[in-house]
């Protein structure tokens, strides 16, 4: 019984420190200077994939900005948005993705991986597509993109952060919990 007690103290003891090791270096992070990575994108009419002055920007677009394979923060362009910044980003590797419409044709990358060093500010290269005309598409098609709610708006950045950090604490506790019951039960069929 005393071997059972100590054998759940150390267990705990472990999964605590592992856990106050991963929040000690994410305070460490959080005081680093934060950094953003910005982007645009245009309507390139003529399908060059290049920005011409003529071309203005190209709205209804949803971009997408993950690390570690995880989507973090949500954008879609607006009418008389040039640039948006996705800001307050810790030191690492961020991928961005403009995910792909019915309402346009890519003719440049959709998808590019950068490194964020502390306090640094990135602008990414124009996101261009050829816009297709509402007359163009499916009818069904069409009645979506008309009854897009442009209200709904994606939680900011330090919310999902929040929300991933508890959620992970409640993961370790889950898991010592189970390791707890695991590590009772083969101590009682040792016993018998």
């Amino acid at each position: 019984m005393k071997s059972y007690r100590a054998r759940l103290l150390l267990t705990i003891a472990a999964a605590v420190l592992l856990q106050l090791s991963g929040v000690q270096s994410q305070i460490v992070l959080a005081q680093s200077d934060p950094g953003a990575i910005c982007v645009s994108t245009f309507a390139d009419v003529n399908g060059n994939g290049m920005q011409e002055e003529s071309e203005t920007v190209l709205p209804g677009v949803n971009v997408n900005l993950a690390t570690a394979g995880a989507i973090i923060a949500t954008h879609i362009i607006a009418v008389d948005e040039t640039q948006y910044c996705f800001e307050n980003l810790l030191p690492g590797i961020y991928t961005l993705t403009f995910t792909d419409s019915p309402t346009y044709r890519t003719t440049t990358a959709n998808q590019g991986t950068f490194a964020l060093a502390s306090g640094q500010s990135l602008t990414i290269n124009s996101f261009g597509a050829v816009p297709v005309p509402l007359e163009n598409l499916r009818a069904e098609v069409a009645a979506q993109v008309a009854a897009d709610d442009e209200g709904d708006q994606p939680l900011e950045t330090s919310t999902r952060l929040l929300l991933s950090t508890v959620a992970s604490m409640m993961v370790m506790i889950f898991m010592i919990g189970m390791g707890a019951v695991i590590l009772g039960i083969s101590g009682s069929r040792r016993r018998r």
